[in-house]
């Protein structure tokens, strides 16, 4: 059986072949699967791990000021537990963990419930280069007292997973598992099988071209909005530049692509590429 990718996609393919879980768009995907999040999660935290609830790509609101779309969001038991994937060492700083935290407890906690019923929020950022820089495969990080060292029982642990690091482990094995392209490759079973899906299955395979296609226009369309706020300072011209260029660099950061892959993936035609390119690297 053949797949079939309507014209002007054919391109697909070739990028679903390139995918790791380290680009957080496939990530994503792979994790709508409970039974993944849980054993991962069972390895990354070396406990039992029982999800009440699962959302891949949660998207938390705040009227006041920033949003967040997350990778993954779990419930187990009274924990709440964020999955990030950070390619970008500017995207894993600690201050980021700690907005991610306040949404999570602001969206999680319930008017008049009382303070010690707040439920614990555990953020985990995978990261492909060591971004603490001690050299360790694992970073727990919790809150001490100064004066004395012991715990202060606050409810929030940030975890740092330092991907680089691929010992022969189980954690080890589960970081050199997010860098593989070929389901073949893969250690774990429960990640191979979800991989191999949407790689080699064709139904799969289908699948992530729909999921592609609208991640494209979604990129295309934020592009878009932003490119509408700057052009009414810069010009119309301008600011549309400006927000593509924007949607190539998400492309890159998120998804290891080439300048020039970025640029086919948003249909930029072949004679305007130039102007990008030339945008891009000055």
């Amino acid at each position: 059986m053949t797949l079939f990718v309507h014209e002007g996609n054919t391109d697909y393919l070739d990028s679903i072949a390139r995918l790791r879980l380290m680009d957080d768009d496939f990530m994503r995907i792979v994790f709508k699967d409970e039974d993944v999040v849980r054993q991962f999660l069972e390895i990354i935290l070396d406990r039992k791990v029982d999800i009440i609830e699962c959302h891949a790509q949660y998207d938390i609101n705040n009227i006041l000021g920033r949003s967040i779309s997350i990778d993954v969001l779990v419930r187990d038991g009274d924990d709440y537990i964020n999955i990030e994937v950070q390619r970008d060492t500017k995207g894993a700083h600690p201050k980021r963990a700690r907005f991610h935290g306040s949404l999570i407890d602001a969206n999680t906690s319930f008017p008049n419930e009382q303070w010690d019923k707040l439920p614990n929020v555990i953020i985990i950022f995978i990261t492909e280069t060591d971004v603490l820089g001690y050299g360790l495969p694992i970073y727990h990080i919790c809150s001490i007292i100064s004066e004395n060292t012991q715990w202060f029982k606050e409810g929030r642990e940030i975890i740092y997973v330092n991907a680089s690091i691929q010992e022969d482990t189980a954690l080890g094995r589960l970081m050199h598992d997010m860098f593989c392209t070929d389901p073949k490759d893969i250690h774990y079973e429960f990640l191979r099988k979800r991989v191999r899906y949407y790689k080699e299955n064709e139904g799969g395979k289908r699948k992530m071209c729909e999921i592609w296609e609208e991640i494209k226009n979604k990129g295309k369309l934020e592009g878009l909005r932003e490119g509408e706020s700057i052009g009414k300072q810069a010009g119309l011209a301008e600011g549309e530049i400006i927000g593509i260029l924007k949607s190539i660099r998400k492309l890159i950061a998120k998804n290891g692509y080439t300048l020039e892959e970025a640029l086919d993936f948003l249909d930029i035609p072949k004679d305007e590429q130039s102007k990008y390119i030339e945008k891009f690297t000055s």
